[in-house]
């Protein structure tokens, strides 16, 4: 096997470890939504529903936007502790474009780990994806969408 084959083989198998870090962190995120909203509506009374909603998505959006943080935070963390991104704030910022899937950024991976910013930029969008289908299920429970 060629170098260039285990160079791509270790990316992989970094990139799968720090995507089951990344569900694991969300899946978390996730249950605190939902722990978030049903104390939420056992609290609300019918003249205050409205008002209550709008209060109990702005709170359900902060939750979410932790989680996704802390998940950019993960794979931060292994740039810097493998070395990959010398510097703390190059290797956030790096991981916000990869996650976001901004992709601009002047820093570059050495060729070594080059695919690990999309790698975690897949991982994203299914985080996203995730954080989307839980954010029109708490739209339903809350009945701000009419059917």
């Amino acid at each position: 096997m060629s170098g260039f084959h285990l160079h791509y083989l270790e990316q992989f198998l970094v990139a799968l470890v720090l995507t089951g870090a990344t569900v694991f962190i969300h899946g978390l995120g996730m249950q605190w939504v939902k722990r978030y909203l049903s104390r939420s509506l056992a609290i609300v009374g019918p003249q205050e529903r409205s008002r209550s909603h709008l209060l109990t998505m702005v709170g359900i959006v902060w939750i979410m936007l932790v989680t996704h943080s802390v998940e950019i935070v993960i794979w931060a963390l292994f740039y810097k502790l493998r070395g990959v991104i010398s510097q703390w704030v190059s290797a956030v910022y790096f991981s916000l474009a990869s996650y976001t899937t901004l992709g601009e950024s002047s820093i570059k991976l050495p060729a070594h780990w080059q695919g690990l910013g999309g790698f975690e930029a897949m991982t994203a969008m299914l985080m996203f994806g995730w954080s989307i289908a839980m954010l029109a299920t708490v739209l339903l429970k809350l009945r701000i969408i009419d059917s």
